[in-house]
């Protein structure tokens, strides 16, 4: 049976009946020639030195350049964390700030050390 042209199909042969043998070339190796590898140039030798040390090389920046990603990383996150404490400082002090200036503060201070508050002579001053 025939697939896509790639197998025949050979006369089967039936027991007591001879038929022509088919020819069969053997191929026997010559002792007398011997095969023999085509050695490498120099030019194709440095060639692949070549190559390999720039595979080498770029091989080592690549994980020294992934090196340097993870350290600005780490950099990063310690610097966000100390922004992060100095605005939580910053609000603490601001809110203090306000609670100090409040107007009924301002005043019970001024009753405690006998003074009076004469409304037109204060003035706020706003950063």
């Amino acid at each position: 049976m025939a697939q896509n042209g790639l197998a025949r199909e050979l006369p089967r042969e039936t027991p007591g009946v001879s038929t022509t043998p088919v020819h069969r070339t053997v191929v026997t190796p010559n002792p007398a020639v011997q095969t023999q590898r085509v050695p490498f140039s120099k030019f194709e030798k440095v060639l692949c030195v070549g190559f390999s040390l720039i595979i080498f090389s770029l091989a080592l920046a690549l994980v020294s350049a992934n090196i340097a990603v993870g350290d600005a990383q780490s950099q990063l996150k310690a610097v966000q964390t100390k922004i992060t404490k100095v605005q939580a400082s910053n609000t603490s002090a601001s809110q203090q700030i306000s609670e100090l200036s409040s107007r009924t503060r301002l005043n019970k201070v001024a009753k405690k050390y006998g003074l009076t508050l004469n409304n037109g002579s204060i003035r706020n001053v706003y950063k």
